[in-house]
């Protein structure tokens, strides 16, 4: 049974907190415009410095016309910042942070948060993380001036040519714990100990390296290399890389449709098909928490055209996403555009548990699609709800993208609705790595 709007305005907005939040009589929709243009967003560029030593890194801090705070944390002991330059500004601003590592400091991994607060108030406005990566020496930090191209070696070959590419660079051994830290410098998150030591054995049984003292020697050059190591299969492997929650996960044709999907959604559309066909409301509950990547206590509100709404009681905000990919794929399992709001009851928790195990669990098929590229992010959006009204509008153009209903009947409430799934997009890390065997 189906929603009323005034029900949904109850369930979105009981919970939303007051900066998103405006009714029709307080704020009109320059104001919520102007409400818009005070949120900031921070992109901190990863670090290396190497122990005893320091380094600069730049903090780029978007927005329009909000002054700032700027604060840099350390996560450890052994990171210090001795410098933030431009302490405060006016968004947006590049503001540069100095971080050293002591001398005891152990090669590996270390995080430095960057918090832009607003001076009167007082309140965090964003947070960002910036990556310290320290290495052993000077040789092995020079390295790191090829980081691109090590990078597009990883994406194109894998991990253990791209290792044998670095050793070439550097010509000299390495220690394990170096090798870990360029590995995670390379990848660009943690890497745990089992891999490298899985990586390194590799290297050792195919005879291109050889392991003396605690150092690890490249014998043979990048060429022969490439000869012993296959090639084919890393590549496969690199599915992994790139979509972490279908390694080993070949890809399928499904069948209602033209598009090359991975079998964990192939699996779930067929019971979606299934489940449009004997109980439409629990085949729209799916969706909403695998595929749209809602969580437990959210609700997908509205999905037009290629766009897709929803709100988080967690975060406290609205959210949304736009693929053209998704929402063909789901016209053609028989689901429709529309106020998406026959599942609030949860009528799918039985599948969901069956089949993932739990919610966080079910919500990394999204991710997994994140990381095919299927989704789009724009511009924050304006959402305007009433009893018997639906409007969304571009706050960057003014124009409409949706509307249902008249705006004339009755009060109207609004909120901004946030391109992405997470405000800090740290919080999404765990999210693209599956526990092994999960689907």
């Amino acid at each position: 049974m189906g929603l009323s709007r005034g029900t949904i305005i109850a369930y979105c907005f009981g919970f939303l907190n007051p900066l998103p939040y405006v009714s029709e009589g307080s704020m009109s929709l320059k104001q919520v415009r102007n409400t818009h243009s005070r949120r900031i967003s921070i992109v901190a560029s990863p670090v290396t410095v190497y122990p005893g030593g320091l380094a600069e890194t730049t903090v780029h801090v978007g927005g329009h016309g909000v002054r700032v705070l700027i604060s840099a944390t350390p996560q450890y002991s052994c990171i210090q910042v001795l410098g933030i330059t431009p302490v405060t500004g006016v968004a947006p601003l590049e503001v540069k942070v100095v971080v050293a590592a002591s001398d005891s400091a152990k090669p590996g991994m270390y995080w430095v948060d960057v918090i832009a607060t607003d001076p009167e108030r007082g309140k965090a406005l964003a947070s960002a993380r910036i990556p310290v990566f320290v290495l052993s020496s000077q040789a092995l930090a020079a390295i790191t001036r090829s980081i691109d191209e090590l990078r597009r070696l990883y994406r194109e070959k894998g991990i253990r040519y791209t290792i044998v590419q670095a050793l070439s660079k550097i010509g000299a051994g390495l220690r394990f714990s170096d090798i870990k830290c360029l590995y995670e410098l390379i990848a660009g998150r943690r890497i745990s100990n089992g891999s490298v030591g899985d990586l390194l054995r590799r290297l050792l049984k195919k005879g291109i390296v050889k392991h003396v003292g605690d150092r690890y020697y490249l014998i043979v050059d990048p060429d022969t290399a490439e000869t012993l190591i296959d090639l084919k299969r890393a590549r496969n492997g690199l599915r992994g890389v790139r979509v972490s929650l279908s390694r080993g996960l070949g890809k399928v044709y499904y069948e209602q449709g033209s598009h090359d999907i991975t079998q964990p959604v192939e699996r779930a559309l067929k019971i979606v098909k299934k489940l449009v066909e004997e109980d439409y409301s629990m085949a729209v509950d799916l969706v909403a928490h695998v595929l749209v990547g809602v969580r437990r206590t959210g609700m997908w509100i509205l999905w037009f055209e290629d766009y897709f709404i929803y709100c988080e009681s967690k975060t406290n905000f609205l959210h949304y996403f736009r693929s053209p990919k998704l929402s063909s794929i789901l016209r053609d399992v028989g689901l429709e555009p529309g106020l998406m709001l026959e599942h609030e009851q949860h009528l799918s928790e039985d599948y969901i548990l069956k089949l993932y195990g739990s919610y966080a669990n079910a919500r990394r098929i999204h991710y997994l699609l994140k990381q095919l590229g299927w989704f789009i992010y724009g511009e924050p959006l304006l959402l305007e709800l009433s009893k018997d009204h639906v409007l969304v509008v571009d706050l960057t153009t003014d124009r409409i993208l949706f509307k249902q209903g008249d705006s004339k009947t009755s009060e109207k409430q609004r909120a901004i609705i946030y391109p992405g799934e997470h405000i800090d997009e740290d919080n999404e890390e765990t999210y693209f790595y599956r526990p092994s065997g999960l689907y």
